[in-house]
């Protein structure tokens, strides 16, 4: 999209840098208070409210971590190559009787080891000779011994408040014998777009309109982050409808998001009514794409303005919501993880702005490359299906060139 006046300083102001932006969004959010206790089997991707302290060592027995045999290593390092088989001890049913000296038990993986063993051979490695064990010379202290806690050790943090929880996380929780946890309360959000060009999927599509991509990409992936959506469906172009649509959204949800009317036409109204009715903490960002993109509070309630174009709609919520949502929310805010990888492309932009482009992380003998999207509009919605992440070019860059290096961060990074 060509624009006659510098990008940076159209409309009479300076254009919002996204650090600045995020800021200042971050000086005027306040997170969730709201805490419930649920079941830790309907946790995953809830917010942790409270520190979780381990009330027990994992695992909680010293135990083998081979099929094998168990000695005393302080027998062995005395000299001592034969020892006698006393019993066997097998995961769930321990060797409880008395041990002799020079004795040893045949141990199973994750089988309790009776006190005083220290030290595991595997089956493999050893030689049975006349009901007795024959050991090799090499043999180390704690050989295949899983102590105890080495996973978790009792009275330890296990997560913190704000974290996030992940499959692998309930898992973890459920090796502790944790069976409630108290996390934030689900956000409620909803999504509207805007533009009487829109129209739903199930009805004709007339000359001169398209189909409402946004608000169902929105939609899944406030469902994908496990929030309470609410789809509201289109606003007409008409301030008065939509004011009262507003009006009804701030009452009844934590969130509200809009895609389109943020930028200055005739027909653009949740910008002004977000003026009217509340603050607009940040308009209109110094990226690419996705100026046109505002937060701020309507009727007291966080309202996310994003832009009408598809492509700069994907990129915004991605990079400006989902910080927003994740606060919000009570999810400790964790720094990006940008990956600096070469390009194989070529590529030229205005200083002053930051650009995200659409971008496929490939591998080229051996090394791994970033690919960019043969069209790079606002509006290309098939890039963000192409591409695994964003290549992020800074502010004073003004030109690219084969093999230089840009920072990469993918998908689901941006995602978690």
């Amino acid at each position: 999209m060509a624009q006659l006046t510098q990008d940076c300083f159209a409309f009479g102001k300076k254009l919002i840098k996204l650090e600045t932006a995020l800021n200042k969004i971050k000086k005027n959010i306040k997170p969730s208070k709201i805490i419930e206790e649920i079941n830790i089997s309907k946790s995953l991707n809830r917010i942790v409210a409270t520190d979780i302290i381990a009330k027990k060592n994992i695992p909680p027995h010293s135990n083998s971590a081979v099929d094998g045999y168990a000695i005393i290593y302080n027998e062995y390092k005395s000299g001592n190559r034969v020892f006698s088989i006393a019993g066997k001890s097998t995961a769930g049913h321990p060797y409880k009787q008395k041990t002799k000296k020079l004795a040893t038990i045949k141990i199973l993986t994750g089988a309790i080891l009776p006190i005083g063993y220290d030290t595991v051979i595997m089956e493999e490695d050893c030689i049975i000779k006349n009901k007795s064990l024959v050991l090799p010379n090499n043999i180390k202290k704690y050989m295949n011994y899983r102590h105890l806690g080495e996973d978790i050790k009792f009275k330890s943090k296990v997560f913190f408040s704000g974290h996030k929880l992940r499959p692998q996380d309930i898992g973890v929780l459920y090796s502790l014998g944790v069976k409630k946890i108290k996390v934030y309360t689900q956000l409620k959000i909803c999504v509207f777009s805007c533009g009487d060009e829109l129209t739903s999927i199930d009805k004709p599509l007339k000359k001169g309109h398209i189909y409402d991509s946004n608000r169902i990409m929105l939609v899944n992936f406030l469902s994908k982050l496990s929030y309470k959506v609410q789809d509201l469906g289109i606003l007409k172009d008409n301030k008065k409808y939509i004011t009262k649509k507003l009006n009804n959204a701030a009452k009844n949800n934590d969130f509200i998001i809009t895609s389109g009317g943020m930028s200055l036409g005739d027909e653009d109204h949740i910008k002004p009514l977000i003026e009217e009715r509340g603050e607009m903490h940040v308009w209109r960002l110094a990226i690419k794409p996705g100026r046109p993109v505002g937060f701020g509070n309507y009727n007291k309630t966080p309202i996310l303005g994003l832009p009408g174009n598809p492509a700069a709609a994907f990129v915004t919520f991605l990079m400006l919501g989902i910080p927003i949502l994740k606060q919000i929310s009570g999810q400790k805010l964790i720094k990006n993880n940008y990956i600096p990888i070469k390009i194989n492309f070529e590529h030229k932009k205005k200083p002053g702005k930051k650009e995200f482009l659409r971008v496929k992380l490939s591998n080229k003998d051996n090394r791994l490359i970033l690919k960019k999207f043969h069209k790079e509009g606002a509006g290309i919605l098939s890039s963000t299906s192409w591409a695994t992440g964003l290549g992020v070019i800074d502010d004073d860059i003004e030109e690219l060139k084969e093999h230089d290096t840009i920072n990469y961060i993918s998908f689901s990074e941006l995602l978690s």
